[in-house]
């Protein structure tokens, strides 16, 4: 095989003296070209004669080894090998011996790209690899011995959290050789009480100026056993030159059983006492020569309340309560004789509660038989000492309750009875041939009980018990229970708790009769009655209401009444029926109905919310009313009124022009008391006209012709313009103007201005008393307010909703001294609706009324 041409002086000048072993090896036989003195004799422990010779030749100890293999391959593929760590046999000194090496076989090619050597550098890596082994070595046996004393270990690597565990550490925290257990999976399986413990520990240990030692002892729960585990883990944190924690490295061993161990011993210790503290018991020691008092702090506290120390005996006995304290020197003078103490008192605790308190004691006697200490215990008893008396409260109401409530054995024989029930049986306790409850029952009810008693240990029911004296059957209802024996369940006896039902039945009776009253009342009534729940629903309707539709009852219950309503009503009456009952208030409305006769009839509807006797909300009740005839006579009515105001009007404009003109002429004539005359005739013409004008407007409104003009009015200019006329119309009253900034309303100035003329009129005539009327204008809520308020008679309360009805005047005494027709405040009510405003009334009887007004602004 021909090979390029190669300065080899040059190229092994500069192999020769590398530290780094170097061979070259040509053709796919690989023979040795060239090989430094680091490669012939620190590697290969050969003479320089190798030089030319066949690698296989040069190192016969490679057979059986893969590099023959590796350097083919890497001959046939041109691709580089490189090795870390490999394990070399070579005969070096005479004798084959193992080496590692990092090497590389690189393939060298010649100018057309074809392989045609190989140059092999290496590092010999012996010493370092067989320093880990010793190493691993160590740690084995460091294991091995860590193992054989139970004892775990933790590396922790800090800035990425890599923790390394030992298979005992992991055993120790529950989990098994295979689990990947991070640093999170052990702190999430310490014990919750003992978690802050070891976060503080761990946080101490990484605090460079601590000391960086840890040592700290908690509890564990496994996560596969769940089994509690006590470890103890002891460790070190490492800084670096910073003072910021690399490496955090400990142990960790069970002490389970040594904590066991000391819990039992301390339980042990302490067992005495707690037997006393569970008994709420304190105990004491008195040295009689001297009076000097040891104690317990439980003692100090059934005493005194708190576990204060260095009290004497006389500070303890101070806290008797002072009706007491005989009973206790009673008790002291019996123990000298009997060498025993006890006695039950009161303490005055420190906080001035009350306790009872139960003390008892022996003495302790010298050789002489003299007293010398006294031992005692005390004993809060104070639930006990309340329970007795609850048990004699308890006893006392089943003694005086009204239903019999008796104990019997399984044969009948009475073991108690109460006071009810020898009332009711006739029975008298003191004659033992009574003394048997089986007589009491009827004969056919005691066997049926006897038998429910040993099927299901009880039995409920309603039965008659017999009147010993006089054998009368007394309807009851009773609760009997078996009474078992606890060890074998063999029946006992009977418990029983017994309700006479003579006055329940008689009270039944009479409700039923009642209710046939009730039907009977509504039945005849010649209003149909009804009733809602608390969602409107209707419940109940009378016979009347029934006639009327010619419907049958279950179709008028819920919504089903509303059926028989026109429908030209029906919305207003869902809408008002609704808002009254949310609010619930008085429902008032009226509606037309097609009656069975096939004619339309009004009816007026009333109603009033029901409330039981919390207070709680239950419904309505209400009656509606036919109303067709009054309906009727209302048109008439209408009809005439607007007759007779129309055909008045021109005679009565008549009678005022010739008036005018008779007091024009008795003006001229001098004759000042004539004209005088006409001119109060004037007056009165002047009021029949408004009158009359009152009367038009009524017609109009009832048949809706009543007409609107409505433009844009400055209302605050309307108001001082009106209340400078009406100003000069009274000397008495000054209308007093307080007028905010209201803008422009879209409304029919001649009616607002009626209705304003009104109100102060109104407020003027109804205060004859005061001497000021107060009109107020604002805005609130995008709506324009006027309220115009006078100081004078008020209006009651049951009367305020009634003023704006048609023809409402002032009653009683005052009816003569403020006479009118009562429509000005109806027309001004329908004329702000009409207007789409609302009208109302604030008054408070005999202090003056405030009529108010709102129209919506215009935007």
């Amino acid at each position: 095989m021909n090979y390029p041409d190669i300065d080899f002086a040059a190229l092994r000048a500069l192999i020769e003296e590398s530290p780094t072993p170097i061979g070259l090896y040509a053709g796919r036989e690989m023979r040795i070209l060239f090989a430094n003195k680091a490669m012939i004799s620190d590697a290969w422990g050969k003479q320089p004669d190798v030089i030319g010779k066949l690698l296989t030749d040069a190192l016969p100890e490679l057979d059986g080894q893969p590099f023959h293999q590796i350097l083919d391959s890497v001959y046939t593929t041109g691709e580089t090998y490189q090795a870390t760590e490999d394990l070399v046999k070579l005969v070096v000194d005479g004798r084959l011996q193992n080496f590692y090496y990092n090497f590389t076989y690189k393939p060298l090619l010649d100018q057309e790209g074809k392989v045609w050597g190989i140059l092999n550098t290496a590092t010999n890596v012996t010493d370092l690899v067989l320093a880990r082994k010793r190493a691993d070595d160590a740690e084995a046996q460091l294991n091995f011995s860590l193992n054989a004393a139970e004892i775990g270990t933790w590396d922790m690597h800090i800035p990425t959290q890599l923790i390394t565990w030992s298979v005992r550490t992991k055993e120790l925290y529950g989990f098994s050789e295979e689990d990947t257990v991070s640093y999170h999976d052990v702190l999430k399986h310490i014990h919750p009480d003992d978690r802050l413990l070891v976060d503080r520990a761990v946080i101490s240990a990484l605090n460079p100026n601590s000391g960086s030692n840890y040592d700290v002892k908690f509890r564990t729960i496994g996560i596969n056993d769940h089994k509690v585990r006590w470890l103890r883990c002891k460790g070190k944190a490492y800084f670096d030159d910073q003072g910021i924690p690399q490496r955090f490295s400990g142990i960790a061993s069970d002490i389970t059983s040594e904590v066991n161990t000391d819990e039992r011993l301390h339980s042990a210790e302490q067992l005495a006492q707690l037997a006393l503290e569970n008994a709420d018991a304190g105990s004491y020691l008195i040295h009689l020569p001297g009076n000097i008092i040891t104690y317990t702090p439980l003692f100090a506290k059934v005493i005194t309340g708190t576990e204060a120390t260095g009290l004497t005996r006389d500070a303890f006995i101070n806290h008797i309560h002072p009706e007491d304290i005989q009973i206790r020197d009673m008790a002291y003078n019996r123990s000298l004789r009997t060498g025993k103490l006890f006695y039950e008192v009161r303490f005055i605790w420190d906080d001035g509660t009350i306790h009872w308190v139960r003390i008892n004691g022996r003495y302790m006697l010298d050789d002489q038989g003299k007293p010398l200490n006294f031992a005692g215990l005390a004993q809060d008893v104070t639930h006990e000492t309340e329970a007795k008396q609850e048990q004699l409260n308890l006893l006392w109401l089943i003694d005086n309750s009204n239903d019999i409530i008796s104990l019997s054995d399984w044969y009948g024989k009475l073991t108690y009875l109460n006071k009810a029930g020898q009332e009711i049986l006739s029975v008298d306790v003191s004659e033992d041939a009574q003394w048997n409850d089986t007589p009491n029952l009827m004969p056919e009810d005691a066997q049926i009980i006897d038998a429910a008693l040993l099927g299901g240990g009880r039995w409920s029911g309603q039965l008659n018990y017999r009147n010993h004296k006089t054998g009368e059957a007394i309807p009851c209802y009773a609760n009997i229970l078996l009474l078992k024996n606890p060890v074998d369940d063999a029946p006992l006896g009977r418990a029983s708790v017994i309700r006479d039902l003579r006055a329940d039945i008689a009270n039944q009776k009479a409700l039923t009769e009642s209710e046939e009253l009730f039907r009977a009342i509504t039945t005849a009534s010649p209003a149909a009655l009804w009733m809602t729940d608390t969602e409107s629903n209707i419940t109940y309707v009378n016979q009347i209401w029934i006639n009327w539709t010619g419907k049958p009852l279950n179709t008028h219950l819920g919504n089903g009444w509303l059926d028989a309503i026109l429908p030209e009503d029906l919305n207003r009456v869902i809408e008002k029926f609704s808002a009254d009952i949310e609010a619930q208030r008085f429902h008032d409305c009226q509606f037309r109905i097609t009656h069975i006769s096939g004619t339309l009839r009004w009816i007026a509807c009333t109603g009033n919310p029901q409330y039981n006797a919390d207070g709680i909300f239950k419904g309505y009740i209400g009656a509606c009313v036919d109303i067709t005839e009054q309906k009727q006579l209302q048109q008439q009515k209408d009809e005439f009124i607007g007759v007779a105001s129309h055909e008045l009007k021109t005679p009565v404009t008549s009678v005022k022009a010739y008036a005018q003109v008779l007091q024009a002429i008795f003006n001229r004539e001098g004759d000042e008391k004539k004209a005088a005359m006409l001119g109060k005739m004037n007056s009165q013409i002047d009021r029949l006209t408004s009158l009359i004008g009152d009367l038009l407007d009524v017609t109009k409104i009832q048949s809706g012709r009543l007409q609107f003009n409505d433009d844009y009015i400055d209302f605050n200019k309307l108001i001082t313009e009106l209340t400078e006329d009406l100003q000069r119309t009274t000397t008495k009253h000054q209308i007093i103007t307080e007028l905010h900034p209201t803008g422009i309303a879209y409304a029919d100035k001649d009616r607002i201005g009626q209705v304003i003329t009104n109100l102060i009129s109104n407020a003027i005539k109804y205060s004859p008393n005061a001497n000021k009327v107060i009109v107020n204008t604002s805005i609130e809520n995008n709506e324009i307010l006027l309220c115009v308020q006078d100081f004078g008679i008020g209006i009651s309360a049951d009367k305020k909703d009634k003023v704006f009805e048609q023809f409402y005047r002032v009653s009683g005494d005052k009816q003569h001294t403020f006479p009118g027709l009562g429509l000005g405040l109806y027309i001004s009510s329908e004329i702000i609706k009409r207007e789409g405003g609302r009208i109302w009334v604030n008054s408070v009887e005999g202090e003056g009324s405030t009529f108010c007004f709102a129209l919506p602004l215009n935007s």
